[in-house]
């Protein structure tokens, strides 16, 4: 049953709303994902971070102004707000704006009962009401305008995630807040794991464009056939598969903000030579368009890898490397900044703490000493995993050095200090068993060899046997 919804009237309380209904979902077999249009996602502020083109022209909205507001400032007559208030989806509802008629679809997108955005589909009816959404149509939207929304909400990190006292860290993030209110294009460098999102992110946040869009792309994880239209968009029929009202691309989604492309090694020299143009000319063309649209963006750019030996190598274009690499930072290696070990581990167990609903206190003083001596090539990433799996192994309130499992295999046999309770006799016991019972097992059980490997008599190793409860 539909149910028509006006600029004056509002929604009817036994309005159908959400059943997964399988009969329902049986009539649309025929419907497929490339007749979707009119499509357009809120965040959980109900501010507009997607707008199709076929949805704009319909709803006769601006995209450049619409992103970033609120629906209701920009739709005066908008059911949404009283779709998400009942908390439910909203299916094949007829909705009038301007005096034309629309069959429209809402789909409520909430994690652990939260809300956190809203799809929503509007189709002019044109002689159909029939729905145009299938339960995996619906599915594959949901997770692109998802992934959509994680790229187009406002950075989460600021300088302040920056967490570090190591001098090299400190003149790092004294760049970032002087080259941030600029409009230059930034190269962030650095090994794999050194956080060269949070310098992209802190950048975007210091300067004027911050509350603006910040998308992020990894270059590395789309397609080569793809990348053209994830970046530029395309018009309605512009090849085999393509969305009948078009798609916006990722550069004119950042309109006003930053856009943030990782891995931009990655890109193909032919890739390279058309997001030149647009950088230069600050425009771009969509996939099957000829004309010209007109982007306010701040480029910013990472990789882990050489670009200028990739020069030398002819394997980057020469002027695209120089176009983007107007200002660089580079980011330390954690090997070479190793007083930023602990302050970094620390707030990753506050982290994991909060995460798990544990109060581990901190590092024993042999478990610093120990990442403090490893050379971390996975950098800030690796250590993080570290001290997650840290977490999973900890029975007390300080991670100790058997807590630890580092990547290169080491496994401590250091001692396992006892911080529940802090006698020094009990911290020697502790250790004393934990070594012998290593060096046992080694042996393969041999007491000789043990006694031996341990400098001891072997009657005072049969003594500390008995005295731990060891039995092997």
């Amino acid at each position: 049953m539909n149910y028509f919804l006006n600029e004056e009237s509002e929604l009817s309380s036994n309005m159908w709303q959400g059943d997964n209904d399988p009969e329902y979902f049986h009539d649309l077999i025929n419907w497929g994902f490339s007749k979707l249009e009119g499509v357009m996602m809120l965040d959980e502020k109900q501010r507009y971070v997607y707008i199709s083109d076929d949805y704009a022209k319909m709803m006769e909205v601006n995209i450049p102004s619409a992103l970033g507001k609120r629906i209701d400032e920009v739709i005066d007559n908008t059911d949404i707000p009283m779709v998400i208030e009942g908390g439910k989806d909203l299916r094949e509802a007829l909705y009038t704006r301007h005096g034309k008629s629309f069959v429209v679809n809402r789909f409520l997108w909430q994690e652990n009962g939260k809300f956190k955005g809203i799809v929503a589909q509007s189709v002019l009816t044109s002689g159909h009401t029939e729905p145009q959404m299938l339960e995996h149509t619906y599915m594959q939207m949901i997770n692109y305008y998802k992934e959509k929304y994680e790229q187009t909400t406002v950075a989460q990190y600021d300088i302040n995630s920056i967490v570090s006292k190591s001098t090299q860290m400190e003149d790092m993030k004294n760049n970032i807040r002087i080259i941030a209110p600029t409009r230059s294009s930034v190269l962030v460098t650095g090994e794999t794991g050194t956080g060269k999102e949070l310098a992209a992110a802190a950048l975007h946040n210091l300067s004027g464009r911050a509350g603006k869009p910040f998308i992020k792309l990894n270059c590395a994880s789309i397609p080569e056939s793809l990348m053209e239209s994830e970046l530029f968009g395309y018009v309605g029929g512009s090849f085999t598969g393509a969305l009948k009202g078009g798609k916006i691309g990722d550069f004119e989604a950042a309109n006003g903000g930053t856009i943030f492309l990782d891995e931009v090694d990655s890109l193909s020299l032919n890739m390279q030579a058309k997001l030149l143009r647009s950088i230069q000319e600050k425009e771009i063309k969509k996939v099957g368009s000829s004309e010209p649209i007109p982007i306010d963006v701040r480029f910013i750019f990472a990789t882990n890898k050489d670009l200028y030996q990739l020069v030398k190598e002819e394997k980057f274009r020469e002027d695209f490397y120089y176009r983007i690499n107007v200002v660089n930072l580079h980011l330390p290696p954690l090997r070479e900044r190793k007083e930023d070990i602990l302050p970094l581990a620390e707030n990753f167990i506050k982290k994991f703490n909060l995460e798990s609903g544990r109060n581990i206190i901190g590092l024993a003083p042999a478990s610093i000493d120990m990442l403090e001596n490893y050379d971390w090539p996975g950098n800030i990433r690796e250590l993080e995993n570290c001290i997650e799996r840290a977490f999973a192994y900890c029975r007390g309130n300080f991670i100790l050095p058997g807590d630890i499992k580092l990547n290169d295999g080491t496994v401590s046999c250091a001692q396992e200090e006892s911080f529940n309770a802090f006698s020094l006799k009990e911290i020697r016991e502790r250790a004393e068993k934990t070594a012998i019972e290593r060096v046992l097992k080694h042996c393969g059980g041999n007491k000789a060899e043990t006694a031996s490997l341990l400098k001891i008599d072997r009657s005072i190793l049969y003594d500390k046997l008995k005295k731990y409860n060891i039995s092997y």
